[in-house]
């Protein structure tokens, strides 16, 4: 049975000021947590606009915490090495992802965690080999996929601390691997069409009216 890691009853203290320091930069809407909910892991597979929407994600989830492949370079330097730890985090090699890596993600599904991917490994441009990578986490750890959608600012600025911008994150229907689905290219390419429809419709869905 996954365990509940994913729901600490208490946050860690890290956690627990970022949240209060976030909610004061910004006036954030968030649509479709229900698909986040039951025992099975999640990978949320989201837009990217900058280095601001993971940390916005993030929020969105809690009191879960979101774990997140984020680029080796960031653990370098043992400040950002532990802001990104502390809130998540762990590395990845985005031109050459380790085995270790993906065995680590899928592990953190099997135990019935959150563990966020973003397609988009250069901004704005298709990455179809990430959207295949969280496929397979999902085939491997027999979990499921959410798609998401961020709109707001790529990144937060002291302004926004006067001007508080709108943050609209959007959470779809998940899409769940076949109990009998085979670990193979054909299936992780089938989910992975089906993915890019998830994220279509719920790009759609949350542009407001």
């Amino acid at each position: 049975m996954a365990n509940t890691s994913s729901a600490p009853t208490r946050l860690p203290l890290f956690i627990r000021v970022l949240r209060s320091l976030m909610s004061r930069v910004g006036k954030v809407t968030v649509t479709g947590t229900e698909h986040l909910n039951g025992p099975v892991g999640k990978i949320i597979v989201c837009n990217h606009v900058g280095w601001a929407d993971p940390l916005w994600i993030g929020y969105a989830v809690l009191p879960r915490v979101l774990h997140q492949m984020a680029k080796k370079e960031l653990f370098d330097h043992p400040i950002s090495g532990w802001f990104v730890r502390s809130g998540g985090g762990f590395p990845v090699d985005r031109s050459n992802p380790s085995t270790a890596t993906i065995k680590h993600a899928v592990s953190l599904v099997e135990q019935g965690n959150l563990v966020l991917i973003f397609p988009v490994g250069t901004r704005n441009q298709d990455n179809a080999d990430a959207k295949r990578g969280a496929a397979t986490i999902a085939l491997r750890a027999r979990g499921e996929i959410v798609p998401a959608h961020y709109q707001g600012p790529d990144r937060i600025r002291f302004s926004d601390l006067f001007r508080r911008p709108t943050i609209r994150i959007t959470f779809g229907p998940a899409v769940a691997v076949p109990p009998d689905a085979t670990v193979n290219k054909v299936t992780a390419l089938q989910l992975t069409n089906e993915l890019d429809q998830a994220m279509q419709l719920v790009s759609q869905q949350a542009v407001p009216a």
